[in-house]
């Protein structure tokens, strides 16, 4: 009686301290969590900014390459139009062709980049790189046409989509060395290097302004988001501060969870459930634990669609190169299969996509079915139509029986395939680009051949 008299002659009701306390922490929460929800937004705003300056950058790095394949292309023509066999050198024009049918070219990267409202200073660079790539768009027309003026073009669908250029008469006046002589010049000279440079420098510039602008603007974001920080930190100082001075159960409830959080959050760690009655601890506890299995979700399927073809669902190259680090890590033999599925480009043209799409979807299902459906052997799409089989600790008699089971699946299927392969007793990672590139030669060995009957039965 007389302790709890003391309290009362000492001082004040409980209350008035426990319900402005209420009230200031609820406050202090408050604030808290629009402070996280700003810190999320500027975040957002942040990966934005980041990813606009990727893709700026690939859109001009894109443009510059297709400047430079269209060029390399179009010289390797200019410099042998015709092999020592006299046969038309339709390599070099048939990878011209592929390269004009991509949106890479200078007009729609320099259209893409107004889309997008960048700066004047940027889109000066990119038109003037797009105008000087179409500037040499049209002398390799131009040195195109001379050379097939003195080299016929053979019939082959692909060279269709090269336009053609109409000569002077007199161009066509003029003998077939000077004609070739022009076309070299054209391609080789000194005025086309000035072009080619021109490209290079204006896409580097577009880098350079790109990269200093964002910087800036990297740099304001960062602060703003670290004086969010800032200011979390202390709002939570403050509520650490008065739960300890006013409760002493506080330190119980709220501080040593605390304490055992930031050692979790430090080391990437998920926290276990907290015994602290304060409910907010709970929902802090339960979001990040929450947040960290959200990331790892999405860390699985970055994983995956990084390493998988999603046309086929066959492991990709980069999942090819990654096996590869592997391979001299085993014992054994490995024999290493290169596919290529004939005829895509026909069946896209005369059939749509779709039907390309599916042609290219049964023959992985066949691929995976003949080399890899017993757990001893690895398929990968590389891209476009060609793909890549790896048997290892296997026979090349047992390599051969496979490669028959799988000519029976793709006629059975109605698919035409190319396949090449080559086997060794033992490989390593250096000796697996050897065996790969022999399997590329005798995979294009085939298509030749498969490609020579269907021109013998067309004339037939």
């Amino acid at each position: 009686m007389r302790k709890s008299g003391s309290i009362r002659k000492a001082g004040f009701p409980a209350n008035t301290i426990v319900i402005p306390l209420v009230f200031v922490i609820a406050i202090l929460h408050i604030v808290i969590i629009s402070l996280v929800f700003e810190v999320n937004r500027a975040n957002g705003e942040l990966s934005e900014m980041m990813q606009k300056c990727s893709d700026y950058q690939q859109n001009a790095t894109n443009l510059q390459a297709s400047s430079s394949t269209l060029s390399e292309t179009a010289a390797a023509f200019a410099q042998i139009p015709v092999g020592t066999d006299g046969e038309f050198n339709s390599g070099p024009l048939i990878r011209y062709a592929q390269e004009l049918g991509r949106d890479r070219r200078g007009p729609k990267v320099a259209e893409w980049f107004r889309e997008q409202g960048v700066s004047p200073e940027i889109q000066a660079c990119i038109d003037t790189a797009a105008a000087d790539s179409e500037q040499m768009y049209e002398i390799q027309l131009h040195a195109v046409a001379l050379l097939c003026s003195v080299y016929p073009r053979p019939p082959i669908s692909e060279l269709s989509a090269i336009p053609e250029v109409p000569l002077t008469e007199e161009e066509l006046a003029m003998p077939e060395e000077a004609r070739t002589a022009s076309a070299r010049s054209m391609i080789l000279g000194k005025d086309y290097s000035l072009l080619k440079a021109s490209v290079a420098e204006n896409v580097e510039n577009c880098h350079r302004t790109v990269q200093q602008e964002y910087s800036r603007a990297f740099a304001e974001s960062q602060s703003y988001i670290n004086n969010l920080r800032v200011g979390m930190r202390i709002v939570i100082a403050v509520i650490i501060a008065i739960m300890v001075g006013t409760f002493v159960l506080a330190y119980r409830w709220l501080i040593m969870p605390l304490r055992r959080f930031a050692s979790k959050i430090t080391s990437d760690q998920s926290v276990e459930r907290t015994k602290s009655r304060i409910l907010e601890m709970q929902v802090v506890v339960n979001a990040y634990n929450a947040l960290l299995g959200r990331r790892d979700k999405l860390e699985s399927i970055l994983r995956s669609a990084a390493e998988t073809d999603a046309l086929t669902e066959l492991p990709n190259r980069y999942s090819l190169r990654r096996d590869v680090l592997q391979t001299g890590e085993e014992d054994g033999s490995v024999a290493v299969l290169q596919l290529d599925v004939n005829y895509l480009k026909r069946v896209n043209d005369t059939e749509g996509h779709s039907a390309g799409d599916r042609l290219l979807r049964t023959a992985a299902a066949c691929i995976r079915e003949c080399f890899a459906a017993d757990g001893h052997g690895s398929c990968y799409r590389i891209g476009g139509d060609e793909f890549i089989a790896v048997l290892r600790k296997c026979s090349e008699e047992e390599v051969r029986r496979r490669i028959e089971r799988f000519s029976l699946a793709t006629q059975r299927e109605n698919v035409s395939v190319s396949v090449g392969y080559a086997f060794a007793e033992q490989a390593d990672e250096n000796s697996f680009d050897r065996l790969l590139e022999e399997a590329d030669q005798r995979m294009y060995a085939q298509k030749k051949h498969v490609h020579a009957l269907d021109r013998a039965a067309g004339k037939a």
